[in-house]
């Protein structure tokens, strides 16, 4: 899980919300220092910054990181606060307790992890910077930063990086930059490690240190390290040889990892080892020895075989796959009731034994090929009788405020994160639980009936006797479910805020707030394709955030998609004024595919060509351009493809849509040709499954989604083949179409979730001409009925959860929005792909450039003529 959506799921019970916005915690109050009445001030509700007047940072540079451990955040503070006012350097800090609680914990990005105070000093000035408060820090202590070199034993570091705000896109995502000596930007990396830019010269006085971090070895009897398990802020998880034996080496870092329970690593492992030593026990993992070296906490365990239980559970759990008959599931009934049996008994081995586990979830058993089970990390673990609140816990496993406020602390709260783990072994969708006291009876009845559970099978997986009673998730007609999603978004939309219309997916607080794919103009498509219309008030709030915002070219983050989404909505003159500021918007040549980049901002210009038919003309000249300078449309590397850098919205196959509507529009054949080489680029990413479909390939997991996966490959290839029927390509739409089919979805959404499948299965069967399966119609059918698994009461209506299942999400990418524009498309037999990415009905003479329609072009030409001289 990406580590955003917990820091975002924390600000609000029910959606993701910045975490800046949140409620405080009881008697946590903000960081506050003296400065003069002339310096800046802002806040950003996570880092809190002051410039004195009259200061000009550079874009980049060396910049001084200070940590610091909870209890001496404030006095550390004064001191460095009084240093920075005296010598007049800018600087922030974050803001409050809790943010510098959150960004030392266990589950904190380890990367960046630590830093409490950041200066910005002049080059001129660094070394007397660091000097002097290297001096008068000396007595603090604080976590390692480990993108850091440090300069002293005191909590001062330093590292080369951007001062101002930059970004670049990489595989389409925005990440920090500093720019090249060349004059373009790059990212600004940030690994566990000192590693500077290879073309930034080192200071001289920081050289010894350099040196001297390469000269650390460690001591003798140290063990032989082999592979690396597990990186976390707490520390590393190695494999490791021993005296001659193989074993698990377990790193705890002084001072990082924090818990709530306020107990960092090292005391975290000190605890382990003591429950260790009295928990001699089949299926429990054994403490060989521990030590200390290099300033740092080892254990060293008995390495224990097998795999983490969720992925034993995906690898066997036969509906993760097509087609899957009886007799599978019947075979994966009995191992999981097995495993049920024995997992049960190590649990009440731990209590019988004195202790509460404290953190029971699939991450911490592991299960081998004769299903034997271990108990690992040990770290959580208190005596029983001490009955010692929950401090950590994976979502889903934690009683959440809804439950028996008891479940919350000692064994009772391993018995309540047991009972869903045996929920997990059948239906691993625990996230969704904390979302409504209703959604666990639900998905135990479905358990029950789907894998034919007796009663003794379910009191063994003690299933609760009230989830017999439970609607069923697929009795709601197609009608209701779109009236209950279009009240539920109708009531949680908020015109009073001006950062954002619905609570979305973390992403929209990195987009603008009318985007299409997180923003409002997405889900106000879905309400009028579900209605017919919008209410003028969220109409006119999305007009104002248009024009507010920045300019910036783009389909699903930008003008471009304002511009069609207008155009949808039927407020052409909006349209043609979010167009006009697109063309003048600088091109996003290095955004990836459809999503932000030029190819996207030609399929948005061209829901307006009915009306501009000069728009066909710089469309094809986008697309020219983008093929004359990216011709890796044309290569087949074989080899996992970056993270969501395939499919539709980021990959090759987008692109080839804009090919295929320039086709329909002008007749050329050789857009045909670049279509198919552009699809043959993604399906070379592809990898047959052992249930015959293809799938995309990341490198660490297969995708089959409409957005960056495999049903975005097949979409594309059913269009093409609809116009190029005897592509050598065509074969390949059986397994593709196999892939959108599995029963089991672990999301609900548009672009990587159940409701993309359901789109892409409907498009395949109209546009395929026959080489979409048989079972394609059943299958969508299926994932139809199911999206009731998904479903989340709400005041008014239901919503649908976005990515990771910990809060909903009403945008159209991850949430409501999504399933809504998926519901109404289907109803009504068109629409049947992601917003603009079907062909635009625009009909055109197949020689020129010309469109229907005409009418005032409002300054179009003229604006064209200004971008192309641009």
């Amino acid at each position: 899980m990406d580590a955003i959506y917990p820091a975002f799921a924390r600000a609000d019970r029910h959606f993701y919300e910045h975490p800046g916005r949140g409620p405080a915690p009881e008697g946590d109050v903000p960081f506050s220092v003296d400065v003069p009445a002339s310096w800046r001030r802002a806040d950003d509700g996570i880092w809190t910054y002051y410039e004195p007047e009259g200061a000009s940072l550079p874009e980049q540079g060396w910049k001084v990181h200070l940590s610091v451990t909870h209890d001496a955040a404030e006095p550390l503070l004064r001191v460095v606060s009084r240093y920075c006012v005296r010598e007049r350097l800018p600087f922030k800090h974050l803001s409050r307790a809790s943010v510098l609680a959150a960004s030392n914990g266990k589950d904190a990005s380890r990367e960046g992890s630590g830093k409490f105070v950041t200066i910005y000093p002049p080059t001129s000035a660094l070394h007397r910077t660091l000097t002097e408060l290297g001096r008068v820090t000396a007595d603090y202590r604080g976590p390692h930063i480990l993108s850091d070199l440090r300069w002293s034993e005191g909590p001062v570091f330093v590292r080369f990086g951007g001062f101002h705000r930059m970004f670049v896109e990489i595989d389409g995502i925005p990440t920090p930059a500093i720019r090249h000596p060349e004059g373009h930007l790059v990212a600004d990396m940030r690994r566990p490690g000192f590693a500077p830019p290879e073309w930034v010269d080192i200071p001289s006085y920081l050289l010894p240190l350099v040196e001297e971090l390469g000269e650390v070895r460690p001591p003798e009897g140290f063990p032989r390290v082999t592979g690396v398990l597990h990186h976390s802020n707490a520390g590393g998880v190695y494999t490791a040889e021993d005296d001659g034996r193989e074993v698990v080496l377990k790193e705890a870092r002084p001072h990082a990892g924090v818990t709530a329970d306020g107990l960092d690593a090292v005391a975290r492992a000190e605890r382990e080892a003591v429950t260790l030593r009295r928990l001699r026990e089949p299926g429990i993992v054994a403490l060989v020895r521990d030590f200390s070296a290099l300033g740092h906490r080892y254990l060293v365990l008995e390495r224990a075989r097998g795999v983490p239980l969720h992925q034993a559970v995906v690898a066997r759990h036969p509906l993760v796959s097509a087609g899957a008959d009886a007799a599978a599931v019947a075979d994966y009934r009995e191992w999981a009731l097995g495993l049920a049996q024995r997992l049960v008994r190590i649990v009440e081995q731990v209590h019988a034994g004195g202790f509460a586990h404290g953190d029971v979830h699939p991450g911490n058993f592991l299960v081998d090929d004769t299903g034997a089970v271990t108990l690992i990390d040990f770290e959580m673990a208190r005596p029983a009788p001490e009955n010692a609140p929950v401090a950590i816990g994976a979502p889903g496993f934690v009683a959440p405020d809804f439950a028996d406020p008891a479940a919350r602390a000692g064994t009772a709260a391993d018995l309540f994160a047991l009972r869903r783990l045996l929920l997990f072994l059948f239906a691993p969708l625990t996230p969704l639980l904390d979302l409504h006291s209703q959604v666990e009876s639900r998905l135990q009845q479905w358990v029950t009936e789907r894998f034919v559970l007796s009663d003794v099978d379910r009191r063994d997986l003690r299933f609760a006797e009230t989830a017999r009673r439970a609607r069923p998730a697929d009795d709601e007609p197609r009608e209701q479910r779109i009236d209950a999603l279009v009240r539920h978004l109708l009531a949680d939309a908020t015109p009073e805020r001006t950062d954002r219309l619905w609570p979305g997916d973390p992403a929209q607080f990195d987009e603008p707030a009318y985007a299409v794919a997180h923003g409002a103009l997405g889900t106000l498509l879905a309400l009028h394709a579900a209605t017919g219309g919008v209410p003028e008030e969220l109409e006119r709030w999305c007009a104002d955030a248009v024009r507010a915002a920045p300019p910036r070219s783009g389909l699903f983050d930008g003008l471009a998609g304002a511009a069609a989404a207008w155009e949808t909505l039927g407020r052409p003159e909006l349209a043609d004024e979010a167009l006009a500021r697109c063309l003048d918007a600088p091109a996003r040549a290095d955004a990836a595919g459809v999503y932000g980049g030029p190819a996207g901002t030609a399929l948005g210009a061209l829901r307006l060509a009915g009306r501009h038919p000069e728009l066909v003309g710089e469309a094809r000249r986008i697309f020219d351009d983008l093929a004359d300078r990216a011709r890796g449309w044309t290569v087949t590397a074989s080899g996992p493809v970056a993270t969501g850098a395939g499919g539709l919205l980021r990959g090759p196959s987008g692109a080839a849509l804009l090919a295929l509507t320039l086709f329909d529009l002008q007749g050329d054949r050789a857009l045909l040709d670049l279509a198919e080489a552009s699809i043959a680029a993604d399906l070379a990413r592809c990898v047959p499954t052992p249930d015959g479909s293809l799938q995309m390939n990341e490198g660490w997991r297969l995708l089959p989604y409409l957005g960056s996966g495999s049903a975005g490959v097949a979409y594309a290839l059913a269009a093409l083949v609809a116009r190029h029927p005897s592509s050598a390509l065509a074969s390949h739409l059986e397994a593709l179409t196999l892939a959108a089919q599995p029963e089991f979805v672990l999301e609900s959404g548009l672009f990587q979730g159940r409701a993309g499948l359901m789109l892409a299965l409907a498009a395949l069967t109209v546009n395929a001409r026959g080489a979409a399966t048989p079972s394609a119609g059943d299958a969508l059918g299926r994932h139809e009925r199911l999206l009731g698994l998904h479903s989340i009461p709400r005041p008014v209506g239901v919503g649908y959860p976005g990515r990771a299942l910990l809060r909903l999400s009403c945008d159209l990418a991850t949430g409501s929005a999504g399933v809504l524009w998926t519901l109404a498309s289907l109803r009504d037999g068109r629409r049947l792909s992601l917003p603009f990415l079907d062909l635009p009905p625009v009909a055109a003479a197949p020689s020129g450039a010309r469109g229907p329609g005409g009418g005032d072009t409002n300054g179009i030409p003229a604006l064209l003529a200004d971008a192309r001289a641009r």
